[in-house]
């Protein structure tokens, strides 16, 4: 994807935070230019939210991911609850999370389980407090983001040219 330096350039422009460090061709030169577009390029890329991709993730980097003991733990506990015997007359309440759990099971073991996928990602926060805490559902569903970064030299072109 190419950048959109008037886009930037407006995005900048349009941060407060920004403002000190902006440098254009029509203000006086100075010296410390780099160092300001720096600057923005840090301010802007924490201002950016994290992208979200496909990314197919097994239970090695799931364990991993969670750290010992409890990525053992949960893939322990994952496994347990996918093997939960029900009562031939459960409701779908009681029949979700032991589904849930068996397909998340074969698609961990598969290496298959697309943690960038927006239903899955939903899907984790059924097991909040039943076998992951909020703070690993968070991580696990890190594996999938990725930071949008703006580069010094990206702000240069933004601000002084060229913009095409």
């Amino acid at each position: 994807m190419t950048m959109d330096y008037r886009a930037l350039q407006t995005e900048i422009l349009g941060n407060a935070e920004c403002a000190p460090f902006v440098v254009t061709n029509e203000m006086p030169k100075d010296a410390g230019y780099a160092a300001k577009d720096a600057a923005i390029a840090e301010l802007i890329t924490a201002a950016r939210p994290k992208v979200v991709s496909p990314h197919l993730s097994g239970s090695g980097e799931v364990s991993l991911a969670l750290g010992v003991p409890d990525g053992p733990l949960f893939m322990f506990k994952l496994k347990r609850l996918a093997e939960t015997s029900l009562p031939a007359d459960a409701t779908d309440e009681q029949i979700a999370p032991v589904a849930i759990a068996q397909q998340v099971a074969e698609s961990l073991g598969r290496g298959s389980l697309d943690l960038g996928n927006a239903d899955i990602r939903a899907g984790m926060e059924l097991f909040n407090g039943l076998l992951l805490t909020a703070e690993q559902i968070t991580t696990l569903k890190a594996l999938a983001e990725t930071q949008s970064t703006v580069s010094a030299s990206d702000v240069s072109r933004a601000l002084r040219g060229p913009w095409e």
